[in-house]
């Protein structure tokens, strides 16, 4: 492959086009015709390059996951038909551990 700054330039222009769609990379080459294997050699060098822009710290999303389940007011019937009934909030780690 010929590695002159027009060719490079060009083919550069083609993943900023592909960044850009909702493609997937398999879709984009094929519509611009554009050899798969092709399209990921140019791409490894974009990014070694430094051209694609380090956004990946900005791209995540904080997970907050609320605080584990509360149950209140529970009522738990085991097989022998005996009753346990929480007046409190309990865990559902707590009544797991009282079931297994």
């Amino acid at each position: 492959m010929r590695s002159n700054p027009e060719v490079q330039q060009q083919i550069f222009g083609q993943i900023e086009q592909w960044k850009q769609s909702d493609l997937t990379q398999r879709a984009f080459c094929s519509q611009n015709n554009i050899p798969y294997h092709v399209f990921h050699y140019w791409y490894k060098r974009y990014r070694d390059a430094g051209v694609e822009t380090n956004n990946r710290a900005s791209s995540f999303i904080k997970l907050e996951l609320p605080p584990p389940a509360m149950y209140a007011h529970c009522e738990l019937i085991l097989p022998d038909g005996k009753r346990l009934l929480f007046h409190q909030p309990v865990s559902g780690d707590y009544l797991k551990a009282i079931i297994g």
